[in-house]
């Protein structure tokens, strides 16, 4: 029967059904699960008022909405339905984030990767590995780009996931490392320190524990930003909006202050700040100071395409 009392997050694309009582799903050749009691989610287009959707329908339904909305209510009931009777769409889940880890994900791949990693979470609640990789990929999403206006809401996750991963396993130096990279963010330098002390007295020579007790000892130096790096972001964030405006002036003025500033470029070197600044000074005809952040961007990025286009544009003849 259809659910009247709920609606769907997204009523156009799904539409809640409950299944009749003791009615149930085959799970092998004399096996079944009787279906719970739940609004469950099924595709619009797979559901006629007049008759009960098929076992298919209703694991795709589940998967999609799962995958859209892994927050939603009975998620860890949808999950544990597919587990059961669908487990081949379980192993899809597997191979899907085999696939977008050897990729360069951009934001819509990392939003992906989220979801997916939640289904598998609901099912294995305590996996220091999901919990850990849910952390890193809210921390990556919230350092891209195109996801700045959201970056204190992306590192919340990110720090509540990787707080999780610690509860489980407490010494993991990456997990650690990341913590107090997103503590150092938020301008919480004295926590920062805390969990990055942990982590280097575990890490044996090398590359990665000479980086953390350099990080160690500007803490220590009070030679940190004095504002949090996210409120710098977010003041990126503001420029990069007027850019889509083409508000060149406007974007200008916010970037070449936070260059100013410095604390941005120095802490978290991005060729992709500098390509922005050497667009907005060309837009206003600063061909000098466009060339001058142009370079600073292949420099930072020699293969930085965007950054090389530009330079070569601006030594064209006239």
């Amino acid at each position: 029967m259809l659910d009247e009392k709920n609606e769907p997050i997204d009523p156009i694309q799904f539409r809640f059904w409950e299944a009749p009582k003791g009615m149930s799903l085959t799970i092998g050749e004399d096996a079944e699960i009787t279906i719970p009691q739940i609004p469950l989610p099924i595709r619009t287009t797979d559901l006629q008022d007049s008759s009960s959707p098929t076992e298919k329908a209703i694991g795709d339904g589940l998967y999609d909405y799962l995958c859209r909305f892994p927050y939603c209510q009975h998620a860890e009931d949808y999950a544990k339905i597919l587990k059961q009777a669908y487990p081949f769409l379980i192993s899809d889940i597997g191979s899907q984030l085999i696939l977008l880890d050897v990729k360069q994900i951009k934001p819509e791949g990392l939003k992906r990767k989220i979801a997916l990693l939640k289904i598998l979470n609901y099912l294995d609640a305590n996996n220091f590995g999901l919990l850990h990789k849910i952390g890193l990929a809210y921390f990556d999403l919230g350092l891209h780009y195109a996801e700045l206006a959201q970056i204190k809401f992306q590192l919340k996750e990110a720090r509540s996931w990787l707080e999780k991963a610690r509860r489980v396993n407490a010494n993991d130096t990456s997990n650690l490392n990341h913590l107090g990279q997103v503590c150092y963010l938020n301008g919480i330098y004295h926590q920062a320190r805390l969990y990055w002390q942990i982590a280097v007295k575990q890490l044996e020579d090398g590359d990665s524990k000479e980086e953390l007790t350099a990080r160690l000892a500007r803490i220590e130096a009070s030679n940190v930003p004095d504002q949090p790096l996210t409120d710098s972001l977010e003041t990126l964030a503001a420029a990069i909006e007027h850019i889509n405006l083409e508000e060149f002036e406007d974007a200008r003025k916010i970037l070449e202050q936070l260059d100013t500033v410095g604390d941005l470029t120095r802490e978290l070197p991005n060729p992709d700040f500098y390509y922005l600044l050497g667009l907005c000074r060309e837009k206003c005809d600063d061909e000098t100071g466009a060339f001058e952040a142009f370079s600073a961007a292949a420099t930072l990025d020699k293969k930085h395409q965007l950054a090389q286009e530009a330079l070569s544009r601006i030594l064209a003849p006239k």
